[in-house]
């Protein structure tokens, strides 16, 4: 993932989220987000990672509604759980 404006969308998009969900999910602004996808300004390299493993979980299976429910969860357990999701054979 390369974390274009058109990279950070479509995983919103695949995620069904609005900016202002997917926004509390990574636990930035809502103007974070919608100046991220129209390409005024760029997440910095934590919340590019985070993209990429919410990217990577999607790719290999997991479903979207998985990756919310785990964002619900205390933040270092979401973060945990979604690199487990994305990266660990099998997942978690």
């Amino acid at each position: 993932m390369k974390g274009s404006k058109e990279d950070l969308t479509r995983v919103r998009q695949r995620l069904g989220l609005t900016q202002e969900k997917m926004a509390a999910l990574l636990g930035v602004s809502f103007v974070s987000v919608n100046r991220w996808e129209r390409g005024h300004s760029s997440p910095l390299r934590p919340v590019l990672d985070l993209y990429a493993a919410i990217d990577a979980a999607l790719k290999s299976g997991r479903k979207p509604e998985a990756i919310i429910r785990a964002a619900a969860q205390e933040r270092h357990l979401f973060l945990r759980r979604l690199f487990m999701m994305a990266y660990a054979p099998g997942g978690a």
